[in-house]
């Protein structure tokens, strides 16, 4: 019993500290839309990453409830280890999220509406250039195997000029960034994937 106590609160804790860690990132996300000769920001937005935080966090308190009752209750009935899996699950949702808020603060993409030209910056210094209709070479929509709260993880692969970009299904999101993904969707083909963990 004794072990069982100590493996549900490292869990609680282990939950309680990722969980300070992708709040913190989620405000720290948010920049604001701004202009830069005729290029606008591709980013989430604050209403986006709050509500998006708020619902995976929602389901992942359902994980660990999940979890000790699980335990908990498998002392006597072994057969409710079946409900283990599905906890896991839910209490994954926070690492997939802390990995879209992830892409989402270290790279800005820049998008000009009228030339379908895009520029990406990294904070490692990296950069690319492109146009949207005639560089890209494929794209591939890896997602999660279901909606969770309302919350479908995944993200777009592009390979562009031999190199791949990775755009987080958390962009999308933002209706501001419509007239991006519609270009995107309409010149390419799109080979969509399903995974149980769609980690970038």
């Amino acid at each position: 019993m004794n072990k069982i106590l100590l493996i549900v609160i490292l869990v609680s804790v282990l939950i309680y500290f990722l969980s300070r860690r992708v709040v913190m990132k989620g405000k720290s996300s948010a920049i604001q839309r701004s202009n830069n000769q005729g290029f606008y920001l591709i980013e989430s937005g604050t209403p986006i990453i709050q509500r998006t935080i708020k619902n995976t966090l929602f389901s992942v308190g359902i994980g660990v409830v999940l979890f000790v009752i699980t335990i908990l209750l498998a002392l006597k009935v072994k057969i409710i280890l079946f409900m283990l899996p599905i906890s896991i699950y839910l209490m994954s949702q926070l690492l997939l999220l802390n990995n879209q808020l992830k892409y989402a603060k270290d790279q800005r993409i820049w998008f000009n509406p009228n030339t379908n030209d895009v520029i990406i910056e990294w904070l490692s210094g990296n950069r690319v250039n492109f146009n949207l209709q005639k560089d890209i070479q494929q794209v591939k929509a890896i997602k999660s195997v279901q909606k969770n709260n309302q919350i479908l993880f995944g993200y777009y692969e592009l390979i562009v000029h031999n190199n791949q970009v990775f755009l987080p299904f958390i962009l999308e999101d933002n209706q501001l960034n419509s007239r991006f993904f519609k270009v995107l969707k309409e010149n390419h083909p799109v080979k969509s994937k399903s995974s149980l963990f769609p980690i970038i």
